[in-house]
């Protein structure tokens, strides 16, 4: 029986935990604990041991430290597991190694091959790929109906979702305040999804809208809103691919890479089309979304949470896992997350 520990700061990463602490209880392989941030700590909706205090994680001992971010505190023993807190790799940042990682657990082959290019360039850590754990709950059976009776929505009327990116880099948003007011069609309803770091500005624009026309869902879990939602708008955001393992008809706006796995508009003034053919014919990137997501994430069997503790159980019984190099001293960096946590120890 091992001690868990997950590692989180940002309310995005509850779901991606869940699936993962889930399957450990389930299977009855050791004991858990949830550090989060006291914000995020409030946000948790599942019963789970949780602790906002790092000396109490540290304390904790754990074996296995699961984290989906970018940082911890460096003082928590055990080994680190990277399970990422999205499947988009085209932000810069998706490749940064901090080095303090042990494991990378990768989604897909595309990403494997980068991070194990890594890997044998740095040589202080392992890849194995096993998909990703929020994938679980996405794939899971669920009831359009009663979801929407949940939310409030009308089951017999089309949902489409929008959910932009924060990045300036990348985000539609600004773009897409200007004339959303206008989009919506009698059948339809529209559901606004910010993302956990999107400007205040950027929301306090959209939370103008009319509200007998767009709901702003402010859960932490972007679940639900994938499974009932008809279509997705965004832009480069990860949620696109998440969105795509349901195998339903997404428009991005000025996507910066892979255009072709889906509507792409560089214009929002093209819209309304878009969205119109989309709901006309489902189907048609179909093919597309598959070949890419053969690339970013295949697996499709509910299993990936299992994956990624059988990779932590195979890196912990290999005796070549001894022989990485000795990871770099990161002072800087831990200077950053003593800063962070207001923790100097």
């Amino acid at each position: 029986m091992r001690r868990y520990l997950f590692f989180i700061t940002q309310p995005y990463s509850i779901s991606v935990i869940r699936q993962l602490y889930e399957e450990i209880i389930r299977g009855e392989r050791g004991e858990c604990l949830i550090f989060a941030t006291t914000r995020v700590k409030a946000l948790i909706d599942f019963t789970a041991p949780l602790t906002d205090s790092i000396r109490q994680a540290i304390e904790f001992q754990p074996e296995v430290v699961f984290v989906p971010g970018n940082r911890f505190h460096d003082k928590i023993p055990g080994l680190k597991v990277q399970i990422f807190h999205g499947l988009c790799e085209e932000k810069g940042g998706h490749y940064k190694i901090t080095g303090f990682y042990d494991l990378y657990c990768t989604s897909g082959p595309l990403i494997t091959e980068k991070f194990q290019q890594l890997a044998e360039k740095h040589g202080y850590f392992k890849v194995k790929e096993t998909g990703w754990p929020k994938i679980d709950a996405i794939l899971a059976k669920y009831d359009r109906a009663e979801i929407c009776r949940r939310l409030n929505f009308d089951p017999q009327r089309k949902i489409l979702l929008y959910a932009p990116t924060f990045s300036p880099k990348f985000k539609s948003s600004s773009e897409m305040i200007k004339m959303l007011k206008d989009l919506p069609r009698r059948d339809e309803q529209w559901i606004i999804k910010f993302h956990d770091l999107m400007a205040s500005e950027d929301r306090q624009r959209f939370e103008q809208l009319p509200a007998d026309q767009f709901r702003i869902y402010g859960g932490h879990d972007n679940t639900p809103l994938l499974q009932i939602a008809d279509i997705l708008i965004s832009d480069t955001s990860s949620i696109v691919y998440e969105f795509m393992m349901l195998d339903k008809p997404v428009v991005t706006i000025d996507a910066k890479v892979r255009q072709d796995k889906a509507i792409n508009i560089d214009s929002v003034a093209n819209l309304r089309e878009a969205i119109d053919r989309s709901l006309q014919n489902p189907q048609e990137y179909s093919e597309n979304r598959r070949k890419t997501l053969n690339l970013i994430h295949p697996y499709r069997d509910r299993l990936n949470s299992q994956r990624v503790l059988n990779a932590v159980e195979e890196f912990l019984d290999d005796p070549a896992s001894i022989r990485l190099k000795k990871k770099p001293l990161n002072l800087y960096r831990k200077y950053q997350v003593r800063r962070q946590f207001g923790v100097w120890f």
